[in-house]
């Protein structure tokens, strides 16, 4: 018995001081900045919440995409010796500038004019201003500055990449975005923020431009499985969205009134995922399951422009079913396999998006030499890829689409 008591004391032990570790990556006067007795949590409103049904469209089957695309504009990233893009994780757009958030050295930073022609790559290391384990990029409109978020901090750039400051941050997250008088911060798990004690399990944070944490909301979702998107945080021209791997409402956050909103919720009832594969199935349970079964699940990828809406359901068994929403008129189309005719347009899965403009990240093809006889794309802009090569950089496609 007392072999056993040994142990438990040992095993209590060591978690103590694994907690201890844990929170001495924040110090004191961090974890005070925070004023967590004056934290708030955002109730969510659902008075306006909308229902999309995608019942209808879930099975494998084709989809028109090119008869939906109304206008398209190519922007080819200058291919040097510097400017080489690795796999894309995300892509900012200004007026004035292109950030392209890469895999290069597991997370680098590379900045085009709005043109494509390559300014600068921001250099991976651990000296002032340089990136290590970078994780998020967004823009400060009010300040115009470019913010990056490496482990631990945020770096602020000026809009052509030159370092300005950093600051240490007190609590972890995945994504996040600037609003005009603070941050948006959006977490999947305890992120290691035990030190914020009842909000440690909250995923949405709110704070000031010094990190006073002001509101939070959005308690974690119980998940036994890792597979996830990469974004829960969406801002295009200051309209903010929110959502949560294998949670079926996306959510609108209104900072100038600091609330809260559900705006969509997904209906796919009839194939969706058991919830018990995502609470406490194993990794090897859960790939099973969604590759032996015709089940549907939400991993959080949503885009919206002016005008439309996009919804995307993972099946691992049938392909990945998009949807697409008129906003005005609330029809929706979709499917699993997007029909076009290659000499009219190139394949456009969405990467973002920008004011009315769908952005699409399109690696060069030989197939799109037929793109010279294409009706939509004009003059300017075929002479633009008339002789792009196979190896070069990624061409940006912004497209807009038609009212359905």
């Amino acid at each position: 018995m007392r072999k056993y008591i040994i142990l438990i004391w040992a095993f209590l032990f060591i978690d103590c001081v694994n907690r201890q570790n844990e929170n001495s990556r924040y110090t004191e006067e961090q974890i005070a900045s925070l004023r967590l007795d004056s934290t708030s949590i955002l109730k969510t409103e659902t008075d306006s919440v909308i229902t999309i049904n995608l019942n209808p469209f879930l099975k494998k089957q084709d989809f028109d995409f090119g008869s939906l695309v109304k206008e398209i504009k190519l922007v080819p990233l200058e291919t040097t010796d510097e400017s080489l893009v690795a796999p894309v994780y995300k892509v900012l757009v200004t007026d004035s500038h292109i950030y392209i958030y890469d895999k290069f050295k597991g997370g680098g930073l590379i900045i085009f004019n709005s043109e494509g022609k390559f300014i600068r790559r921001i250099s991976n290391g651990r000296g002032p201003g340089e990136l290590s384990r970078l994780y998020d990029i967004a823009y400060d409109w009010e300040n115009n500055e470019l913010v990056a978020y490496q482990h631990s901090f945020l770096l602020f750039f000026t809009p052509s990449g030159e370092f300005i400051r950093y600051m240490r941050l007190p609590f972890g997250f995945y994504n996040f975005t600037v609003i005009p008088d603070g941050y948006v911060f959006k977490a999947i798990d305890g992120q290691g923020n035990e030190h914020l004690d009842k909000l440690e399990y909250f995923t949405l944070f709110i704070t000031d431009k010094n990190f006073k944490l002001k509101s939070a909301a959005l308690p974690l979702f119980p998940m036994g499985s890792v597979l996830g998107g990469y974004n829960y945080l969406y801002n295009n021209n200051s309209t903010i969205h929110v959502t949560q791997k294998y949670q079926d409402t996306i959510y609108r956050y209104v900072d100038s009134t600091n609330k809260l909103k559900a705006k969509y919720i997904l209906n796919y009832n009839k194939k969706k995922l058991p919830e018990r594969y995502l609470k406490s199935a194993t990794w090897d349970d859960f790939e099973n399951v969604i590759t032996q079964n015709d089940y549907y699940f939400y991993i959080g990828e949503y885009f919206e422009t002016e005008s439309h809406d996009i919804f995307s359901l993972s099946n691992w068994h049938t392909g990945k079913l998009t949807v697409y929403r008129d906003k005005k008129s609330n029809n929706l189309t979709g499917g699993t396999n997007l029909v076009f005719n290659p000499n009219e347009i190139p394949p456009l899965p969405p990467n973002t998006a920008s004011g009315d403009y769908f952005i699409s990240v399109h690696y060069p093809d030989p197939i799109d030499s037929l793109l010279v006889n294409s009706s939509i794309i004009s003059d300017d802009d075929k002479r633009k890829i008339k002789n792009i090569k196979e190896d070069d950089n990624p061409v940006l496609v912004f497209f807009k689409l038609k009212d359905f």
